[in-house]
């Protein structure tokens, strides 16, 4: 999912379409744009599933949550990758469950649980269109949404053994980091998130303070790529001096490409960092 804030009149829904996802076709609304993105750019949205496929090594058996699932796009990549893990699908927008609900038949060990999540449990003024593959936030609707605390889904549906993390949600993934510090600080995943500072100024948010807030609970690597899904560079999430050169540089979406993806691994986990790290440069090269 993606969720963005905006303002004006909701518009007409294109018509649904079947869209080649992986080794899957899944169903989509019309103006979707996975299909053309994955087939336009060799390396998009490749890396979560390569990274997931990875941990295997490690972990042979973990589950995995992936928070704004849409139409469940990367649950056809991890699947096509030949991982195999129980996924938990997170999807607040009511098009986008309905949609992620009939694709995840395609799958076994995959549990949906439709809810928008947040940095706490509250009710949220506004209501939500669909758009060009998002889900967008209207203030104006005159409606309310629920948001609740990955601390919260995470305790009430006993989820265990979590080694990936993943949020994609448009601006609302440090919120939703916020609200999931207890469960992360219990289950230390491997986290994987989008990094786009016009998204999360658009929040409020200080682009840099997630790290900080990381590091405090003992995350220690990250690896950067770029919108594309190709490796930028590897650091410790301790060097702010260089994190802050990075989000200045995506500020006003002015650079080459317009945000990143970052992965980040606790220090308990630094051993399987430099293996992926070493496995994703040999794959770049």
């Amino acid at each position: 999912m993606k969720l963005r804030k905006i303002l004006g009149l909701k518009k007409k829904q294109a018509p649904f379409k079947q869209v080649q996802v992986g080794n899957y076709s899944l169903l989509a609304n019309g103006v979707h744009p996975v299909e053309a993105n994955l087939n336009f750019y060799k390396y998009y949205s490749r890396n979560l599933p390569r990274i997931a496929k990875y941990m295997e090594s490690k972990y042979p058996a973990f589950g995995i949550i992936d928070i704004g699932a849409n139409i469940g796009d990367t649950v056809a990549l991890i699947r096509t990758a030949g991982v195999n893990q129980h996924i938990y699908s997170v999807e607040g927008e009511p098009t986008y469950i309905s949609m992620l609900k009939q694709n995840m038949t395609l799958f076994k060990d995959v549990t949906v649980f439709a809810t928008f999540l947040g940095e706490t449990t509250h009710k949220l003024e506004g209501g939500t269109e669909v758009d060009d593959g998002t889900a967008r936030l209207n203030k104006n609707s005159g409606t309310q949404i629920e948001v609740k605390k990955l601390d919260d889904v995470a305790k009430a549906n006993n989820l265990q053994n979590i080694k990936l993390l993943k949020i994609d949600t448009d601006g609302f993934d440090f919120k939703i980091l916020r609200g999931s510090l207890a469960f992360i600080k219990e289950q230390t995943p491997v986290i994987f998130f989008e990094y786009d500072a016009v998204y999360l100024e658009e929040q409020g948010e200080n682009g840099t303070d997630i790290f900080a807030s990381l590091h405090d609970l003992g995350y220690n690597t990250a690896l950067f790529y770029d919108n594309f899904g190709k490796l930028l560079l590897s650091l410790t999430i301790d060097n702010l001096a260089i994190i802050k050169q990075l989000y200045n540089y995506m500020r006003k979406k002015e650079g080459a490409f317009p945000y990143y993806d970052v992965c980040v691994f606790h220090k308990n986990d630094d051993g399987l960092a430099n293996e992926i790290l070493e496995k994703e440069t040999a794959f770049f090269s």
